[in-house]
């Protein structure tokens, strides 16, 4: 793939991706919960209402995490502190380097990152390598960091 080639790629993700995230705002309330609840063992993400009642849940796949204070990246299926069963799900992210001709995509190692919106282009690309409804950045309360989660399926609570 050529820089051009690249960067329409990146671009074309991007723009799906927004596309995808403003139908899960419309249809699911993404970006209106108050809580959220990440779990590894089940794969799955849950958002939680002002009264603590499960309102969504998505089944993800771990993309990788994006640390603000250092601009790295550490891929999902790379890091040993994920779950092995989920580490194996993110496993296709690591084509990205063979269509893509950048080695960022097969690094086992953390990667430096120009900034979040960086972050969020590998989310893009990833989303659309896994065929993902969108994404979603969860934050660590404890620490500069982001895990990016893509959205497999999602559905509504019953009320």
């Amino acid at each position: 793939m050529t820089d051009a080639e690249f960067e329409d790629f990146v671009q074309r993700s991007m723009d799906e991706l927004i596309a995808k995230q403003d139908q899960l705002k419309s249809e699911y309330g993404f970006g209106t919960f108050d809580r959220w609840h990440f779990e590894q063992t089940s794969e799955t993400l849950s958002f939680f209402d002002a009264d603590g009642k499960l309102t969504v849940e998505a089944e993800v796949i771990d993309i990788g995490s994006y640390a603000n204070n250092s601009n790295t990246w550490k891929w999902a299926w790379a890091n040993d502190t994920i779950l092995p069963a989920l580490r194996s799900k993110a496993e296709p992210l690591r084509n990205l380097q063979e269509l893509t001709g950048f080695e960022l995509f097969g690094s086992d190692s953390t990667v430096s990152v120009e900034d979040e919106n960086m972050a969020w282009e590998l989310a893009a690309m990833s989303v659309r390598q896994l065929g993902a409804l969108g994404a979603y950045k969860a934050p660590s309360s404890s620490r500069p960091l982001a895990t990016f989660l893509a959205i497999m399926r999602i559905k509504r609570c019953a009320a």
